[in-house]
């Protein structure tokens, strides 16, 4: 066990190292890359920090509606020359990357504001206020390790460094970086250094522009209905089978068990594609198809975040995996019928 547990711990540092040489990336301003790794370091530290008597890990969640926000802006402030240069320029095709640029940074601020308010509502950023899927998530790596409190305090701490912080703002990096690409690309464009890739806006790009803005709409429905039904819930205000329950399964949650994390992964695909479109960049070719690393990420990092959260509901809600069993998992879908579960039960026999 202990050889193995050093295995694992060995793997774990080799991908951190490996991680810190490959991000930020090495074009990236001395602002960025300090921004990124006081970020990380930050984040660990002050997760030694004692709230209430105990220690949080619930930093990096604090950090995820802002720190994609804060990137933009410090993408935006080392080419302001270049940026502002474009605001007056009288070429149709430099406004043309710049207003792109704008709507992309525009729609990531409203992601960031509508995610930071929905968080503050909650009570996430009250002092002492953590993800009660960290302790689940300690509780599970310490009963697969021996009962020694030193080994046990080592991977947690490993694991702390190299996953909740590390790992989280790298990601978070990640799928921000396409905007730097739009933010970059109308730099070029002001100062001659490439050609537009196009004059004006396609429809391609209006209609990805339209789409995030549904995404977000969807994701803010979703976050008011399952908000209210926690508010009614305090105060005993549930209806006998709502009571029954105890989860949120009406509005857009009849449809999916999870519909704001079906938006959230989707925004971010579809940001990805936007700025490959509007710079003209094929994210098919090797040089760039790191560019859908992020939401790649974050697609496998919410479906493992949604493989926990369901079944700790499981182990609360008698009536979840009935849910389970009737409700589509992220795709919205109209939900399955008593006969439809079973018969689907017989045809897995």
């Amino acid at each position: 066990m202990n050889s193995c547990v050093s295995q694992h711990l060995a793997s774990v540092c080799e991908f951190g190292g490996w991680v810190a040489s490959k991000l930020p990336c090495p074009e990236e301003s001395a602002h960025v890359k300090t921004l990124f790794w006081s970020s990380v370091v930050g984040s660990w530290a002050l997760s030694f920090v004692r709230q209430n008597g105990q220690r949080n890990f619930s930093i990096v969640d604090r950090l995820w509606p802002l720190f994609p926000v804060v990137l933009v802006a410090q993408w935006l402030y080392d080419d302001r020359a270049y940026f502002s240069c474009a605001a007056a320029a009288d070429d149709l095709q430099v406004r043309t990357a710049q207003h792109k640029a704008i709507a992309a940074m525009v729609l990531v601020a409203i992601w960031g504001a509508r995610l930071c308010f929905n968080s503050i509502r909650r009570g996430d950023y009250a002092v002492g206020a953590e993800d009660y899927r960290w302790a689940v998530t300690r509780a599970a790596i310490e009963r697969r390790l021996p009962a020694c409190s030193c080994l046990r305090w080592a991977v947690w701490e490993t694991f702390n460094i190299a996953f909740i912080s590390l790992f989280q703002l790298a990601l978070l990096y990640l799928i921000s970086v396409p905007l730097r690409l739009a933010i970059q690309y109308t730099a070029t464009v002001a100062d001659g250094t490439v050609n537009a890739a196009a004059d004006g806006w396609s429809f391609t790009e209006i209609a990805l522009v339209v789409l995030m803005i549904v995404l977000l709409e969807v994701e803010a429905i979703a976050d008011q209905q399952m908000y209210k039904f926690q508010q009614r819930k305090k105060q005993g205000a549930l209806t006998k089978h709502e009571t029954e329950a105890g989860f949120v399964h009406s509005g857009l949650w009849k449809y999916s068990r999870h519909p704001n994390v079906a938006c959230e992964q989707a925004f971010w695909v579809v940001m990805c594609v936007f700025c490959a479109t509007a710079t003209g960049t094929d994210l098919c070719s090797p040089e760039n198809i790191w560019l859908l690393s992020g939401p790649a990420l974050l697609i496998l990092l919410m479906w493992a975040s949604v493989q926990l959260t369901e079944s700790i509901s499981r182990s609360k809600y008698p009536l979840y995996q009935a849910y389970q069993l009737q409700t589509s998992r992220l795709i919205p879908w109209k939900p399955w019928s008593a006969a439809q579960v079973i018969n689907h039960a017989h045809s897995k026999l």
